[in-house]
């Protein structure tokens, strides 16, 4: 064998050592994916899981709410809910300056949001808080109240998912349902039972009780589920009623840039919530999700 010869013999095993090496990779990398395809959480929200290819893997963020069904049934009764809502309006009276600015157009996209929900028949109210602070919440009984500065920001749609996601509320009976676990529930459900007018020894005394919990916003925040179940039945309703459902995306992200330039101007609507890009997210996925049906 010719000197050449030896020189060139060593290349064939280091060749197919090299071929072993990257097929070894590439196996484990495969594995790797498919470790990480079944290890994702099966409820994740829309924010997505990444993987190795650059592709997300995306879940259903309101699996949860799907087949919820919406009653009274272990809460206060609908005509003791709709005296509750009432002396809570006087209480919101006195705490905040309501103004009619804007008050038409508020009535008239909330009653079409309102009819176009799950709980049709209640008696909706919509009112208008004088206010810098771009806020909205609702009470039971079916009061909403929105701000005159977040009027100034919201267009027609954008105004209606706010509307909506609070009729949400309203729908899910979420305020009931913190007032169920207050420790003056009994005492207030009692007295709701024995009220029959807006005057009198028991009025003023359920007046005192629930004042205070209006000034401490007992029943205006809500867990972060609750804020997406909200979102959930909003954007399902606006198309109902006749809005553009891109309207809570749009407005989620005016809401964004205002947080990162000056979050003081947003109210307890906003604070605590679920981080505005997964309700951007979440958003995006169930307007899709109604538009291939």
């Amino acid at each position: 064998m010719t000197q050449a010869g030896l020189r060139r013999e060593p290349r064939v095993p280091l060749l197919t050592c090299l071929i072993f090496c990257v097929l070894s990779l590439a196996t484990s990398g495969i594995q790797s994916l498919t470790v990480c395809a079944r290890s994702a959480p099966q409820n994740a929200s829309l924010n997505s899981l990444p993987l190795a290819n650059g592709v997300a893997q995306f879940d259903d963020p309101y699996s949860d709410f799907r087949n919820a069904r919406y009653s009274n049934a272990g809460l206060l009764n609908e005509r003791d809910e709709t005296k509750l809502g009432l002396q809570l309006h006087r209480e919101v009276t006195k705490k905040f300056s309501l103004t009619d600015a804007g008050l038409d157009r508020t009535e008239r996209i909330g009653q079409r949001c309102a009819k176009a929900s799950l709980r049709p028949s209640l008696l909706y109210k919509f009112h208008v808080i004088q206010s810098r602070e771009i806020n909205g919440f609702s009470l039971p009984g079916g009061h909403v109240y929105v701000t005159t500065a977040l009027l100034r920001l919201a267009n027609e749609n954008e105004l209606a998912s706010v509307l909506a996601h609070e009729v949400g509320h309203i729908v899910a009976r979420h305020s009931l349902k913190s007032l169920k676990q207050s420790q003056e529930y009994d005492e207030i459900a009692k007295q709701l039972g024995e009220l029959t007018g807006v005057a009198g020894d028991v009025a003023r005394d359920l007046g005192v009780a629930l004042g205070q919990i209006v000034g401490a916003g007992f029943l205006t925040v809500h867990s972060r589920d609750e804020e997406r179940e909200a979102d959930f039945l909003g954007v399902r309703t606006m198309p109902r009623a006749g809005f553009d459902p891109q309207g809570m995306v749009t407005m989620f992200q005016k809401l964004q840039r205002i947080e990162e330039q000056d979050s003081s101007l947003l109210g307890t609507l906003f604070s605590d919530h679920p981080d505005a890009q997964e309700r951007i997210d979440n958003t995006r996925y169930e307007i899709a999700r109604m538009r291939r049906r």
